[in-house]
């Protein structure tokens, strides 16, 4: 499937990472304007787990493949040859209803960017990540729910995307 986004989106492999671990642990780093890999201690906003015997491929969506679209872009895109995830970050003491506005249509948007691409997966989630830093200072687990408002709906409908919420994902 690397040959496949490659061909989608030409000049953007650096912003590729292919990953071979089981355990992934991401963290969306706002100083660095992109996300980084930390251990499962530090502080995280999305736990990836493979369960299968193929690599996935970590894209830093956000200022790399996508630079600054009106109505913004989100943050990560991560895929197989199965299954594609958007991931979308909101780390704010800020209530989470306020942000979903944004979150929706960043996501939204980069449906739209990656059409060509999507239409290649079977399986298709977006995950808003709504974070609150832990006064332990980490993250813990939190496995995906789905979304109770009416977006899950014109996702499933319109993009045929299932929209989740959480900060856990797994590839099996």
């Amino acid at each position: 499937m690397i040959a496949e986004f490659n061909n989608t989106f030409p000049l953007k492999s650096l912003c590729c990472t292919e990953i071979s671990d089981k355990h992934q642990f991401a963290y969306d780093d706002e100083v660095l304007k992109k996300g980084i890999f930390v251990s499962a201690n530090e502080i995280y906003h999305v736990h990836i787990e493979n369960t299968t015997i193929e690599n996935y491929h970590f894209v830093q969506n956000d200022n790399c493949v996508m630079l600054s679209e009106e109505n913004g872009q989100c943050d990560f895109v991560i895929f197989n040859s199965n299954k594609i995830h958007f991931i979308e970050i909101k780390a704010t003491k800020d209530n989470k209803a306020s942000h979903r506005k944004k979150i929706y249509k960043q996501l939204e948007n980069t449906f739209k960017y990656y059409n060509e691409f999507l239409e290649k997966f079977e399986m298709k989630e977006a995950l808003a990540v709504f974070e609150s830093v832990n006064p332990r200072g980490y993250t813990k687990r939190k496995v995906p729910q789905s979304s109770n408002s009416e977006k899950k709906v014109l996702f499933k409908t319109k993009y045929n995307i299932t929209l989740l919420e959480g900060n856990y994902i797994k590839f099996e």
